[in-house]
């Protein structure tokens, strides 16, 4: 005997693919919310990680000036 399809559970889309899927408008706005702060979250992330790459090539560029100054105090004859 065919059993008849029963209808996806609300916010999931239908298994064929076909028509919206039904989410309660609330349950929407508050997916939207999540993925909004997730994206913020994200490019905080993003954000520090090039400040603090920034902040390490500019710590390695003094680094190799002070180097070359000590090697070049130290290479002078008296």
């Amino acid at each position: 005997m065919h059993h008849p399809r029963r209808p996806a559970p609300p916010g999931r889309p239908r298994p064929d693919g076909a028509g919206p899927s039904l989410m309660n408008p609330a349950l929407a706005a508050r997916v939207r919310q999540l993925a909004a702060q997730a994206e913020h979250r994200r490019a905080i992330a993003e954000f520090r990680a090039r400040h603090a790459a920034d902040q390490q090539a500019r710590i390695n560029a003094l680094l190799l000036e002070a180097i070359d100054a000590l090697a070049s105090l130290l290479s002078t004859p008296p």
